[in-house]
């Protein structure tokens, strides 16, 4: 990429700032929980429409899918974010209302805006920069924003069901713009184990799953785990006890523990229920009996389409030295004058989905940072926001290019 092409880029960027911002903003100010993202996906629809994106549709998941058409030689890249958040939690504990969608000392303020409708917006608007400076990619571009991410990657695996393909993908979650080329996977692994509910008057008589449980958390932390480079190794952290029980006088006759288990790229499921059934087994006691499984559930779209599905983000690691690590770090450089930090992410995204179950190359880039993902101070620097829309803009280039040729976008 050119010093004329980076100015052009940077300039546009700049101009569509202002209705970039409102448009982040108007995204936090609609409530969007997984299974009710209709009105953001309006939202999305309109703004894809009214931009000139070259198609916009929607499909049987709710997805909204923009398309900005590009040369016939290149490859096609996807932009992927989503609309869903996680619950905001009592308000009280907000510096603002999660929903208010302040602006404040120089940043957007609110659940959602660095998870991730902050980067969703600026995807959306990398197109406008595009378009503003009259450049044309070598291939498509399509942005994808989906539902039901925060409860394992409905809207892009439905996305990837209905035959939707690129050459590769941007997932643009929080990454304070730096590059992320892979995270370890998660697995929500229930823990089940039932006994026999009695008084508690009388425990006696009780087959107590808590002292089964209780036992078990024991052993799980001397369980060994893999370990890994990149990743830090695998981890294991239990989270939730489910009783089937509500009141305090009566012993439990059925107890579920989750565990949030981080995997690495090569373990599997049954890799891992393999690992922590014998683990449960030993501590089993008064005649309980148990069982380890990875959680399904039944998932509803706000479109009314329902899936049945494993609560697991796939992980995924992109090499290196791999093509599209190195020419997306010199189309960055070349737009900001630095080379952006290569890393990886804490957390689990949809990037999973894309790279393990479609074999589409994925690299990480959005505005946010990721320390700010789920807490009750999330915000996003505007400064970001125009600079997303700008990285997009520059990888939209860079990335829909032949891998034999390095030659500038095409003027529209």
């Amino acid at each position: 990429m050119n010093k004329e092409t980076s100015d052009a880029i940077n300039a546009a960027a700049a101009a569509i700032a202002p209705d970039l911002i409102a448009f982040a903003q108007r995204l936090v100010q609609t409530p969007s929980p997984p299974g009710a993202e209709g009105e953001v996906a309006t939202l999305v629809e309109g703004e894809m429409r009214r931009l000139g994106f070259d198609a916009v549709w929607r499909d049987t998941a709710g997805n909204v899918i923009g398309r900005l058409c590009g040369g016939a030689g290149g490859g096609s890249l996807m932009l992927n974010g989503h609309m869903d958040h996680v619950d905001p939690g009592p308000a009280q504990a907000w510096p603002y209302p999660p929903f208010a969608g302040v602006i404040a000392d120089g940043r957007l303020h609110g659940r959602g805006s660095a998870d991730m409708k902050g980067a969703l917006a600026a995807q959306v608007y990398a197109v406008a920069v595009l378009l503003r400076a009259g450049l044309r990619p070598a291939g498509d571009v399509i942005v994808t924003a989906v539902v039901q991410e925060e409860t394992g990657g409905l809207g892009t695996q439905c996305l990837l069901e209905e035959g939707l393909r690129a050459d590769a993908a941007i997932v643009g979650e929080a990454s304070g713009l730096e590059l992320k080329r892979g995270h370890r996977g998660r697995l929500e692994v229930l823990v089940t184990v039932n006994g026999r509910s009695v008084h508690a008057s009388a425990p006696e008589r009780a087959a107590n799953p808590h002292f089964t449980i209780a036992g078990f958390i024991q052993r799980l932390r001397s369980l060994p785990l893999p370990g890994d480079p990149d990743f830090r190794g695998a981890s294991v952290a239990p989270t939730l006890i489910v009783s089937d029980q509500t009141a305090g006088n009566v012993t439990p006759g059925r107890l579920v523990l989750h565990l949030d288990y981080r995997t690495l790229p090569e373990e599997t499921a049954a890799a891992v229920v393999a690992s922590l059934q014998p683990l449960l087994d030993a501590s089993l006691s008064d005649g309980c009996t148990g069982q380890v499984s990875i959680e399904r559930a039944t998932m509803r779209t706000y479109t009314g389409l329902e899936r049945n599905v494993l609560n697991a983000f796939p992980p995924f690691r992109l090499p290196a030295d791999h093509a599209l690590v190195r020419r997306a770090s010199k189309a960055l450089a070349e737009l900001t004058g630095k080379t952006p930090p290569v890393g990886f992410w804490r957390f689990s995204t949809d990037g999973g989905h894309l790279m393990q179950e479609a074999g589409i190359p994925v690299l990480g880039y959005g505005p946010g940072e990721e320390t700010m993902v789920h807490t009750v101070g999330e915000s996003v620097a505007l400064e970001q926001l125009q600079g997303a829309a700008a990285g997009y803009a520059a990888l939209c280039l860079a990335l829909t290019e032949p891998l034999s040729t390095s030659q500038p976008a095409t003027a529209m």
